[in-house]
């Protein structure tokens, strides 16, 4: 088994209920896999009852063999899509507030929503993945499909809104549940539009600094390059640009949200998150959202007919809150608790939380780029739920 990088945390997994020997069987099964080349890292962080118990970290920093930096327990990794649940709690935080109603049409905020058939979108369906946008490029197998960047007027980079409404609706809103990763972006654009502040900086202030995830952003720290992991040629030549002062801004940048999969963070910083969910909104004794609001995340939002047909699915139900996937009694590929929420990132990294087990598990699978393994998700969460006492 390759070396672990084991931080100090502050209870033993015995003080935290848990099962030290599943550890081992957790380490091995991460160490096979990098082995077999199926992953360059990986880590992970677990909290039982608000107990950070265990904060490890397997491979390499970088996907390069003559690298020999490890991965270590802090090292920042893109969280890509659990970026999703940030956003869905800053939009949450809007309800809350009486600025949004979940069921207020998009049109109302976005102009260019106002036309059918997108004046029939609300809030809650990009939510929960029902808005009939377009999905992620690739989710629906289509060969001659192009992304909705390709009706981009490049002159006139604000008008992005436009450019994804004219790849028009997959289907009618509310009746099926297919993943648009651009739909956080259009929540993003509402954030900001509402808040009055930019929908970075919003969730930034209002939900990362108050639950003290110190290394988390969106945006890359370049005197810290030396924490991030590289997976690919294109972030090890980014970064290279980066230090050299060479990386010229990206102009799209300043008009497309990253709300749909841009944060950086660690597993630690993530379990933060994590366990303020878990607490109903509440952080250290910091309130970041109300206990009802969390009660409307957690709960199934889509009707029983919804169904999913992307990344091969057949057709199958599917469970979803306001952001989180809902594994319910029906979930028969972990052994997890029915009930849990989560959400995963591209590349990978996963979230889950049980509300009934006060469990909250966070955990990065570093693919090498293009790859994607289901034991690396799936058997990972039965492994790790196996422990809790």
């Amino acid at each position: 088994m390759g070396n672990v990088v084991i931080k100090d945390t502050p209870y033993t997994p015995q003080e935290a209920g848990y099962e030290a020997e599943r550890l081992e069987v957790l380490n091995n099964h991460f160490s096979e896999m990098i082995d077999k080349k199926e992953l360059i890292s990986g880590s992970y962080c677990l909290t039982h009852e608000g107990k950070v118990f265990v904060d490890n970290a397997l491979g390499s920093l970088s996907f390069e063999e003559e690298d020999t930096r490890v991965f270590e327990p802090d090292t920042i990794f893109a969280i890509a899509s659990i970026t999703k649940l940030f956003t869905s709690i800053a939009i949450l935080k809007l309800v809350e507030d009486g600025r949004l109603r979940l069921d207020q049409p998009v049109f109302e905020i976005l102009e260019e929503f106002n036309t059918p058939p997108y004046n029939e979108i609300q809030i809650v369906h990009i939510l929960t993945h029902t808005s009939g946008l377009c999905a992620d490029l690739g989710a629906h197998e289509n060969k001659y499909e192009i992304g909705w960047w390709n009706f981009l007027d490049e002159d006139h980079p604000k008008d992005w809104i436009t450019a994804v409404l004219k790849k028009g609706l997959r289907n009618s809103p509310g009746k099926e549940w297919s993943y648009s990763s651009v739909g956080f972006a259009i929540l993003g654009e509402i954030i900001t539009r509402i808040s009055h502040v930019h929908c970075h900086t919003y969730i930034e202030e209002n939900i990362v600094k108050p639950c003290d995830m110190t290394d988390t952003s969106f945006t890359i720290d370049v005197k810290q390059l030396d924490r991030y992991n590289i997976r690919s040629n294109h972030t090890k030549e980014m970064f290279a640009a980066m230090k050299e002062g060479k990386l010229e801004k990206n102009i799209f940048d300043d008009y497309i949200p990253s709300t749909g999969g841009g944060l950086y963070s660690t597993s630690r910083d993530l379990s933060k998150f994590g366990n303020m969910i878990l607490n109903y909104g509440s952080y250290n004794g910091k309130r970041i959202i109300g206990r009802k609001a969390i009660e409307a995340m957690r709960r199934i939002h889509t009707k029983p007919e919804v169904q999913d047909f992307c990344w091969g699915a057949q057709g199958n139900y599917r469970s979803y809150g306001l952001g989180p996937d809902i594994f319910n009694s029906s979930s028969e590929s972990m052994l997890i608790t029915p009930g849990v929420i989560s959400h995963e990132g591209f590349g990978a990294c996963s979230l889950m939380l049980d509300f009934e087990e006060r469990f909250v598990a966070v955990w990065t699978c570093q693919f090498y780029e293009s790859q994607w393994h289901a034991h690396a998700l799936r058997n990972v969460a039965s492994i790790i739920w196996s422990g809790i006492i």
